[in-house]
């Protein structure tokens, strides 16, 4: 940047710069002027200067240098978008930052580097999304590195017919990024310069004619040299980081590895991916999560942290001439399982096919806490069940109960190439890698808050050791091939998990107990929001903890002043029952909890779940 500031420049043929915090660009489009990056708002005070006015404002990231400026433009009624995942952080910077810790600080994700004045937000920036603005298609890129949902805007310019990307700090000059340090997500790592290998990548792939970034300069000659040269810093700078030269190394890998003729494992998803191929030529796939493509996830878990980038697409076109995705046919619910369905969903039509063990979670993710969830719903087109079939080309797909790693799942089989397969999500994992199953531990996989249950092993047992499957797939393992004694390890597990629960815990035939997860019940939904007070209505789940018949109230109680109903249940020995209660909150809130109580046969076993409720306001 220069030392001359406030005042638009023109840089090519219809788009001017500002020079500020950041470098402001505007494009004149039909209808007006599309603005990229808020920058600090100075620029607002000379658009007397530009030829037409603002219409629209995107900003590549939330970074306060580029986005402070957006909550006056948003007051001068130019409607505002920002990337997708990056949503909560400009148009709520107060929950943010009520939520951010402060102290013992290991996660050095640049989030506090938002913005502190919120800015209504229009519409977001969604990978891949071709976006009308300002009259121009600007199409909307994943360009991670410095945040984790940097974008870039891609358009055709009107009068030159150039094609420009405005991309942010995914580059600042030729070999060079404005800052390194927001590279470092975690305590002492730089894997976000992994990120921008592949973002710069991204960029390289799309061969435009300029680059605009948002700080150094606009790169209007040689823009492949000037990512190629940025490739190789990133490289030179990870030179003796061998997490982050390793997954530099990794982003060339091929996509796909064979299984058999007709079943491909995706090499390049966090938990894999498994394409059936059909004799028509398309392409089902069980799961489809994240992208091992750079690093998208971290061991500080929020929405601001994890993306669902495509991947496996091209090799599919490239070796079977395949360019959609037909079905995806889930496992189970769990983010790194399913993160990608609704991208293909929206970019190319795919179904999503699951089982109505967790088909709920899937389209309701707000409605529920259970771990490990994604927020974006995804559409499920067909619901099946849980002991039934399912026909997709000339496979046919078998599922079985699956409670262990998650209740929420199911298990898959079908035959391919003469193979019978198995697809058991995570449910069984172990110790020692593949192979060797005579001596090799089955790894303790499950988790107690999915809805682990006493008999949750002996279901997915008996399931396999009927169908007796040749080769079991998973979500992060490569292909098992089964023997005598893997199927002895199936059994004994069985065996084994539910001694080393009944040792532990008490789980007596005749004692009171809620299992194995130790749910009293839970609350659907689990989130809501609503713009005044009024009654809420919810459906309430709970158990009998008892071996026999019992009858259980429930009742439904918050704060003091609000109004809570409640109900008498009959419910079977172990049995979960539901009924619809409601509660009147006396006042506007945010995120205030509210419980069940529990009474079974007389004994209180008090508030056993909660959920959570906002009144008033914009948002949850």
């Amino acid at each position: 940047m220069s030392n001359v500031q406030g005042k638009w420049r023109p840089v090519l043929p219809g788009v001017w710069c500002f020079e500020e915090s950041c470098l402001v660009y505007a494009v004149q489009g039909p209808e007006g002027m599309l603005v990229v990056n808020a920058g600090t708002g100075v620029w607002l005070d000379h658009l007397q200067e530009l030829p037409a006015p603002p219409v629209a404002l995107a900003c590549t990231h939330h970074f306060r240098d580029h986005t402070a400026g957006a909550a006056r433009a948003a007051e001068r009624g130019i409607p505002v978008y920002v990337p997708e995942g990056e949503e909560a952080l400009i148009a709520d910077p107060g929950q943010h930052f009520r939520e951010r810790q402060t102290y013992i600080i290991y996660d050095n994700l640049w989030n506090l580097f938002a913005p502190i004045e919120p800015a209504p937000v229009a519409g977001m920036l969604r990978d891949w999304d071709t976006l009308p603005l300002a009259g121009l298609a600007v199409t909307v890129l994943p360009l991670p590195g410095v945040t984790l949902m940097q974008s870039g805007l891609e358009l055709r310019l009107p009068e030159s017919g150039q094609t420009v990307i405005f991309c942010g700090e995914a580059i600042h000059s030729p070999g060079r990024l404005a800052r390194v340090a927001p590279l470092q997500y975690n305590y002492n790592d730089l894997t976000g310069a992994i990120n921008c290998h592949l973002a710069a990548q991204t960029l390289r792939d799309r061969r435009p004619d300029a680059l605009l970034p948002s700080l150094g300069g606009p790169i209007l000659d040689a823009p492949d040299a000037a990512l190629a040269q940025l490739q190789e810093s990133l490289e030179f700078l990870c030179r003796n980081r061998p997490l982050e030269s390793t997954g530099i190394a990794n982003l060339a890998e091929a996509p796909l590895e064979r299984v058999t003729d007709h079943v491909w494992m995706a090499k390049q998803s966090v938990a894999l991916s498994w394409f059936v191929i059909s004799e028509s030529g398309k392409a089902l796939v069980l799961d489809y999560g994240y992208s091992t493509r750079g690093t998208m996830l971290q061991g500080y878990p929020t929405p601001q942290r994890r993306r669902a980038l495509l991947h496996s697409l091209a090799a599919l076109k490239t070796q079977f001439g395949i360019e959609r995705v037909d079905v995806a046919l889930l496992s189970h619910f769990h983010d790194d399982h399913v993160c990608g369905v609704p991208v293909l969903q929206r970019l190319h039509g795919t179904e999503c096919w699951a089982s109505e063990a967790f088909a709920d979670l899937l389209e309701h993710p707000e409605s529920h806490c259970f771990p490990c969830d994604w927020p974006t719903p995804c559409r499920v087109d067909r619901r099946l069940p849980v002991d039934g079939s399912v026909q997709w080309e000339e496979y046919t797909f078998h599922f079985g109960p699956m409670s262990g790693h998650t209740r929420f799942a199911a298990l898959i089989g079908f035959e391919a190439d003469g193979r019978r397969y198995a697809h058991t999500g995570d449910q069984y994992f172990f110790q020692n890698g593949v192979g060797d199953w005579a001596n090799n531990p089955i790894a303790q996989n499950h988790v107690y808050r999915n809805g682990a249950l006493l008999d949750g092993f002996q279901q997915s047992g008996d399931w396999m050791l009927r169908w007796r499957p040749e080769i079991v797939i998973s979500g992060h393992r490569p292909p098992m091939y089964t023997d005598e004694a893997f199927f002895q390890r199936i059994a004994d597990w069985t065996r084994e998990y539910e001694e080393i629960h009944q040792r532990a815990m008490v789980l007596g035939a005749e004692e009171t107990h809620f299992n194995v997860d130790s749910w009293g019940g839970w609350i659907w939904p689990y989130r809501t929001h609503t713009p005044a007070p009024g009654p809420i209505r919810v459906r309430v789940t709970v158990r009998n903890p008892y071996p026999t018949a019992a009858d259980l109230e429930v009742r439904l109680v918050g704060p003091r002043g609000w109004v809570g109903s409640g109900a008498t249940l009959a419910a079977g020995p172990r049995a979960e029952v539901a009924c619809e209660l409601t509660i009147t909150p006396d006042g506007p809130c945010r995120r205030q909890p509210f419980v069940v109580e529990l009474t079974a046969g007389g004994r209180v076993f008090g508030q056993v779940a909660e959920a959570l409720v906002t009144v008033g306001g914009a948002r949850f």
